[in-house]
């Protein structure tokens, strides 16, 4: 068995995955910094927690929309051209919403629409940096990649929220989309460079017979699988009653702990950094037949953290469960993409992997819930009932698929 110095240098010396690695950090860094400095400029604008959360659902509905076409896209179309012209389309969109920040012109409406076209750039992701990750890397070394990548993207959750809070405080929103200008150029020219291997595309020469039957077949594919439909249903349920706590930070921070925009970015910081510690362990030490048990469990810790942010109004305490929500997020995060690839054949698991966008994607219907249970109530309460909420329906879906946990390998597919 290779040892976990031997997979990093592996790693490092594979120049594919480092350029799809540089790809995923200028997409990370940039969208924790254009999350939180919108969440904190919208409440600004608005003082309404319904609008703050309109951000984080602009965002993510693309994986909503079209989670499972990126995931045939990937599948027939070269996934290098995806990613340049993606992101240099994004770049141009940027340097608008920057021109019309400087100039005194932004509203509303052009936020929204800037954060869903970014939310474009997350979407691809899953089917199409991730997919060909899992094509160009060995399979002995997969869960080191997924490891390291995530570790990346955790380590932008403390950088991103961080610049954000510096941003907000002293320069202004037209700081943050010159930067997204920077970065997606940045992120289009190592697209540009980047070469597939032979493997990726494997079904290029069936030539969209239907999208639908596509569809259906991989969704067919997922029902027969007593780990990843399991395994989707609980990314459902986290995306809907859980992630979209994020959305409420910026209005927690103003409303309840009474703090700067500089100390909402420092909070949401510490997510970050518990997500690193934790992506850094796991992805060195994770044993993959203990990937679902870590699922399961980060989902539940993280749910619980949720509750007690939302009971809470001391900063300090506020720091330790934030760190807490990171950590659980952590062995959620690499786990998820880890139990999926590692149970879906190659000529599936581009459509797996759209299948799984989609699957988060379903948070848009948790920032509307979340923002109109917090305008009727407040925010703190809002969390209180989603993370009671989740709680309850993650635990139900695991009495109906116990053995989700087990190590068995028979049980897999």
């Amino acid at each position: 068995m290779k040892n976990s110095s031997n997979s990093l240098i592996y790693l490092l010396q594979n120049k594919v995955y480092r350029k799809l690695w540089g790809i995923g950090f200028v997409q990370a860094i940039m969208r924790w910094m254009e999350l939180t400095a919108l969440g904190i400029f919208v409440f600004q604008l608005t003082e309404s927690p319904f609008w703050v959360a309109m951000v984080g659902f602009a965002h993510i509905l693309p994986l909503f929309l079209f989670g499972s076409l990126l995931g045939l896209f990937s599948e027939k179309y070269q996934r290098k051209k995806i990613i340049f012209i993606s992101y240099f389309i994004l770049s141009i969109i940027n340097s608008l919403l920057f021109l019309l920040a400087i100039f005194e012109f932004l509203e509303l409406w052009h936020i929204l629409l800037g954060t869903f076209f970014s939310g474009i750039i997350w979407a691809e992701d899953f089917p199409v940096r991730m997919g060909l990750i899992s094509d160009d890397i060995d399979e002995s070394f997969l869960s080191k990649a997924v490891g390291l990548d995530l570790t990346t993207s955790n380590i932008c959750r403390i950088i991103g929220p961080f610049i954000a809070g510096i941003y907000m405080s002293y320069i202004g929103i037209e700081a943050v989309y010159i930067s997204g200008v920077i970065f997606m150029l940045v992120g289009s020219l190592i697209g540009y460079k980047l070469k597939e291997s032979n493997n990726s595309n494997v079904n290029t020469n069936d030539n969209f017979r239907s999208y639908f039957s596509n569809i259906l077949e991989g969704i067919k594919y997922i029902r027969s699988s007593n780990i990843i439909f399991p395994t989707l249903i609980i990314t459902v349920i986290m995306n809907i009653f859980a992630f979209s706590y994020r959305n409420m930070v910026p209005v927690i921070g103003a409303e309840s702990l009474l703090i700067t925009p500089f100390l909402v970015g420092v909070l949401i910081s510490f997510e970050g950094i518990g997500a690193t510690i934790a992506s850094t362990i796991l992805s060195l030490k994770l044993n993959i037949q203990l990937s679902n048990r870590f699922y399961f469990f980060g989902c539940i810790i993280f749910l619980i953290m949720i509750f007690l942010l939302g009971i809470n109004d001391k900063f300090l305490l506020a720091i330790i469960f934030m760190l807490l929500a990171g950590m659980s997020m952590a062995s959620f995060g690499i786990t998820q993409k880890l139990i999926i690839i590692s149970n879906s054949d190659k000529a599936h698991r581009g459509r797996v992997l759209g299948v799984l966008a989609a699957s988060i994607g379903t948070a848009p219907l948790g920032a509307i819930l979340l923002g109109f249970t917090a305008s009727i109530f407040n925010a703190n309460m809002a969390l209180v009932i989603f993370s009671i909420l989740g709680l309850l329906l993650c635990l139900l879906v695991i009495l109906n698929y116990r053995m989700f946990l087990s190590t068995d390998k028979s049980v897999k597919r």
